[in-house]
């Protein structure tokens, strides 16, 4: 018979009711022998340094390495480096997970002093979810309770509460003097007594139930707040929260949560959201009573950044109250062109008590689900049902027949970014909803690029029949007056053709010239597809002129590393088009990327080329700062949400209005410390003789975007003198 191992335990070992710096050594007589023998370990302090877990590493040893875990609970904000520390291990967590399999284990069992490393031990326990923190923060003062609760793998409990800190300084003989008393679950009077009701009051404390004190997690909004105000005031002796600008509001709306003020699983107008009071802005309403007044039919053409999503859900909600006095239900389908933006959708909709199925991705793992659904909501057993679906999904047979099997009067369809709803292909799929919504900033431009004024604008019509009229319009000068957007700079980099690549431009337009007049009816298939051909030639051309690179290069060696992040570059599409022998049939962005790298910059690609996981790792480390800039091609046009980008380098842009409008509100978007937005934008022009008919037509198309960037730019005046200096003619 195999002799079973034997496993240490609390029971087994002396361990006292109170110890005294002085009389005992906290450290070494009752927290490092009781640690080695856990699985879990919770723990709520004022106070908390990261190097006592780099001094106690083999005491943890047993947690780690029997997969155990740690709660801690801290009342004073970390030093700045352990909270960088943690946002790098949340950004990170499968690279420091492979660390902690790599490098942690041989800490442990060669008992190397890795006091130096503090940093590094506590990123790997916080990414490999041995450790998990969050803040108690109380209106004044501080949270300042000291409790510990250890576990073993007998079930096994020991209760510590006294002074001591999780500190070196709380914990260690020859510094502060403290005591602590004990109390061990086989003491069974005493600990429920006193034990049990510690035990209790932790669990109470991390699910944020303690009267009077509130518990967050330490990468939130609200930590972040809290822990820059006590930065920058060093000296502060006593913390009242009411002193931070926002703070009221961020505790009127977790006592609102505590209370159950709103019910989480339907719809409603929330009270708080992102930490301020909620209410529908002026423009968003005046939006929505014209849209109801329009039989609930319409187009909102709402600026980019201005709000559009809130608008449309805070309409959902109403709909979806009316109806349930009518004791009717709702069903909400919002369509979607990426998964991305899809994602942002699904994210907002619970700020509104609205769970949705997400309908992208492989087909079982929505269909079935939505189906079930869809039966419980025909059938009356739920009155609200809620799909996020993205175009490609939307007009698939399996959901045109979910949608085919709910009635039309019971349905609500919001249509985001609805100029994609313009083609004949998906027009005809949509669903004849009562209640239609149709939501962009630019509705009526069709995607062929300069040639869409040759022919009837089908889109348009498309886009009129099904939705309606456009009922509400707030543009760019609106938000950015109302201070819903951000001001911004603009400043011209121009760029202009070389010998081959003018010949080139002149010989693709006598092209397009000629099909285009040649024919005095509509155009025959042929010519369509030729046209098509030389305009995306043409297009091509323009985007990866080889002097960009140059300018690029100049641009960005320029530009200091303190004002680098937070920046999108929008570059072209494909290949240049004129290779030469050192491109070595290189893509424009790589192209674009290697520039930025020679001169220092930190940045990632952002294309359809990377999966769903990559792009959402990609844009944290954007936001967290990781990397400085994005680099991008067409996917960061419509709806990405990334309001803390600061600065847009246009290194090529189409002549379709509507890409460079969304690319400029895409980065006016409000954002904390934001005030001024940057945008760069690199205009093409002809190598010489600028009264040329074709060179004519390049300036006037490129001016087209720089009269509409340059009419609410605030350096205006700045850029007219440069225009004429460079002898190009605008009218602002």
């Amino acid at each position: 018979m195999r002799e079973e191992k034997y496993t240490p335990k609390l029971k087994s070992l002396t361990l006292k009711h109170v110890y005294r710096t002085g009389d005992d050594d906290l450290f070494h007589d009752f927290y490092k022998p009781a640690l080695s023998v856990a699985i879990k370990y919770d723990r709520a302090v004022g106070y908390f340094s990261s190097s006592i877990l780099a001094a106690n590493l083999s005491g943890l040893g047993s947690i780690i390495q029997s997969n155990g875990s740690m709660r801690l609970i801290i009342g004073h904000p970390l030093e700045r480096e352990e909270f960088e520390a943690i946002r790098y291990a949340v950004a990170s967590p499968v690279e420091l997970s492979k660390k902690y399999s790599e490098t942690l284990l041989k800490w442990i069992q060669s008992n190397k002093d890795v006091s130096s490393k503090y940093l590094e031990l506590l990123a790997i326990l916080i990414a490999s979810g041995r450790l998990e923190i969050k803040f108690a923060f109380r209106m004044a003062g501080m949270y300042h309770e000291k409790i510990g609760i250890i576990y073993d793998c007998h079930g096994d409990v020991v209760v510590f509460q006294g002074s001591a800190n999780e500190t070196p300084s709380g914990m260690f003989e020859h510094l502060n003097a403290e005591s602590i008393s004990v109390y061990k679950n086989w003491e069974t009077d005493l600990f429920e007594a006193y034990g049990k009701t510690y035990q209790d009051g932790f669990e109470k404390l991390w699910n944020s139930k303690q009267k009077n004190t509130f518990v967050v997690d330490i990468d939130s909004e609200f930590y972040s707040k809290v822990s820059k105000y006590v930065e920058s005031y060093s000296n502060i002796k006593r913390l009242s929260l009411h002193d931070i600008e926002g703070i009221e509001e961020q505790i009127a709306q977790y006592e609102a949560e505590k209370s159950n003020m709103t019910p989480k699983n339907n719809p409603h107008v929330p009270g708080f959201l992102k930490g301020h009071k909620f209410n529908i802005k002026d423009h968003q309403k005046s939006a929505l009573k014209k849209w109801r007044a329009n039989s609930y039919k319409g187009i909102l053409k709402l600026a980019t950044g201005s709000g559009k999503t809130i608008t449309s859900i805070y309409g959902a909600v109403k709909i979806y109250e009316t109806l349930k006095n009518q004791n009717r239900g709702l069903c909400l389908v919002i369509a979607v062109p990426y998964i991305e933006l899809a994602s942002q959708w699904v994210e907002n909709l619970l700020d509104f008590g609205i769970s949705s199925h997400k309908c992208y991705n492989t087909k079982n793992s929505w269909l079935p689900n939505v189906k079930e659904s869809t039966a419980a909501f025909n059938a009356g057993i739920k009155d609200f049902v809620c799909f996020v679906v993205v175009n490609r999904t939307l007009v698939s047979n399996d959901f045109q027949e979910v949608l085919s099997s709910i009635n039309p009067k019971s349905m609500m369809f919001i249509g985001d970014e609805c100029h994609n709803h313009g083609s004949n292909r998906i027009n005809c799929l949509l669903p004849l909803s009562d209640f239609r919504m149709g939501l962009s900033a630019t509705p009526f431009r069709s995607d062929d690029d300069e040639i869409d004024s040759m022919f009837p604008n089908l889109s348009k019509e498309n886009l009129l029949s099904y939705y309606g009229d456009i009922v509400a319009e707030y543009g760019l000068d609106d938000a950015i007056h109302d201070e819903i957007l951000t001001p911004y700079d603009y400043h011209l980099v121009p760029v202009y053709l070389n010998g081959e690549e003018q010949e080139s431009f002149e010989e693709l337009s006598e092209k397009i010239s000629s099909i285009i007049t040649k024919s005095s009816g509509p155009l025959s298939k042929d010519d369509k597809e030729k046209l098509t051909i030389f305009c995306g030639q043409r297009s091509r051309l323009l985007g990866s002129a080889s002097e960009k690179l140059i300018k690029l290069d100049e641009l960005s060696s320029m530009i200091p590393k303190s004002e680098r992040n937070l920046t999108l570059f929008y570059v072209g599409e494909g290949k240049p088009f004129l290779q030469d022998e050192d491109s070595h049939d290189c893509k424009v962005i790589d192209q674009v990327s290697n520039v930025l790298y020679k001169n220092g910059w930190k940045t990632s690609q952002f294309t359809s080329a990377i999966n769903s996981a990559e792009r959402k790792n990609v844009m944290e480390a954007f936001k967290d700062k990781a990397i400085n800039a994005l680099v991008a091609m067409k996917v960061l046009d419509e709806g990405i949400d990334v309001p803390a980008c600061k600065t847009a380098v246009i290194l090529s842009s189409t002549r379709n209005p509507r890409q460079y409008v969304q690319r400029r509100g895409r980065v006016l978007r409000r954002f904390p410390n934001k005030r001024k937005a940057i945008i760069y934008d690199f205009i093409v022009l002809p190598s010489s003789n600028f009264e040329q008919p074709v060179s004519k037509k390049l300036i006037s198309a490129e001016m087209e975007r720089v009269n509409d960037f340059l009419l609410l730019a605030d350096n205006k005046l700045q850029v007219e003198k440069q225009l004429e200096k460079l002898g190009l003619y605008y009218d602002i």
